[in-house]
């Protein structure tokens, strides 16, 4: 299978990964073969509908799926393999090398300590810091989230804040450790439009400034295109199309990915409904042999039913897996 990107030095190589889940002896496989490269200071998104595999692949990445999970392949992040280390040795990396910013602020943040005590933990955990010095930090970091009036902020707890400054304060504590990657997962749910567009901003600012590389996992396009140089589309636990994003969302190939783009409203558009992808993903551990997105494709043929399309570069930068024939 061929890799997204070609990168002799990437920070992060997944190569071949594969999930399955143990359910009452029977093995339901969710991600089919994984590749990916992440070079250093990039931003990339990834997209696709709920269930597609977007987090599932991160989760298993940091060894945060439990004992059910059967997580294969290779993942290497700075050359180390990471697939097969113990549970200290891995935390050792999240946090401090990887980090990862959860959808929902409000059930990740705990709701009976304060803000800024919270975040001095993640300091003390990954960088050694405590006392005057954390609270200096931890200062430091909701200034650089730009929230408000830190010195009284900091004293807050979650209840007092509103989503979007919740969010901030993630953000803030995933900057703790310093990373290389940080993996932000549907940053921006539940905000409104407004707030939105400014934790945007502030992820890519922040990206810019420090040189970390950035993966913004979202089913919302219009997220993706404001934040990734690069674009990965996911179809039930599969890459099926990946372009640099001025690319894909000029030049789409997949079905699936010229769907999502069909799917997003335009504000100039006169028309009273959106256009939707017929059909819906396949159930966990169904069997295929052809291409999993075929059911749904208004451009299927019969060798799409006879085995799964394998992802091809079409340009540079862009990866395709579809049997159809595209145009000259």
């Amino acid at each position: 299978m061929n890799s997204t990107v070609v990168d002799s030095h990437p920070l992060l190589n997944i190569s071949e990964l594969r999930i399955a889940f143990d359910q009452r002896g029977h093995t339901s496989e969710v991600l089919h073969g994984v590749d990916l490269q992440i070079a250093r200071g990039e931003s990339i998104g990834l997209v696709g509908e709920s269930g597609c595999g977007k987090s599932v692949t991160w989760l298993g990445v940091l060894g945060l799926l439990g004992q059910q999970a059967q997580v294969t392949g290779s993942v290497k992040f700075q050359g180390r393999e990471l697939l097969g280390l113990s549970d200290a040795e891995l935390s050792q990396i999240r946090g401090r090398k990887i980090a990862m910013i959860f959808q929902d602020p409000s059930s990740s943040l705990n709701p009976a300590q304060r803000i800024g005590a919270q975040i001095a933990e993640s300091l003390s955990l990954h960088r050694g810091l405590r006392g005057a010095q954390a609270k200096a930090e931890v200062l430091a970091l909701l200034d650089h989230v730009e929230i408000p009036d830190a010195k009284r902020r900091i004293n807050a707890y979650p209840h007092e804040l509103s989503g979007g400054m919740n969010q901030r304060v993630m953000i803030a504590m995933a900057l703790a450790g310093q990373p290389d990657l940080l993996i932000a997962d549907e940053p921006t749910t539940a905000l409104d439009a407004t707030v939105q567009a400014q934790i945007l901003v502030l992820l890519d600012t922040i990206r810019r400034e420090s040189g970390m590389a950035l993966v913004t996992i979202s089913h919302d396009l219009g997220v993706i295109s404001e934040i990734s140089d690069r674009v990965l589309v996911m179809y039930a636990g599969s890459i099926v199309e990946s372009a640099p994003s001025q690319t894909l969302f000029s030049e789409a190939q997949h079905p699936y990915s010229l769907g999502l783009l069909a799917a997003m409203p335009l504000l100039n558009a006169e028309v009273n409904r959106l256009t939707t992808i017929r059909g819906s993903l396949p159930q966990t551990g169904q069997l295929m042999q052809g291409c999993r997105f075929e059911p749904r494709c208004d451009f299927a043929q019969e060798n799409c039913r006879a085995s799964a399309p394998a992802l091809k570069t079409i340009a540079v930068g862009h990866v395709l897996a579809c049997n159809r024939k595209l145009a000259a």
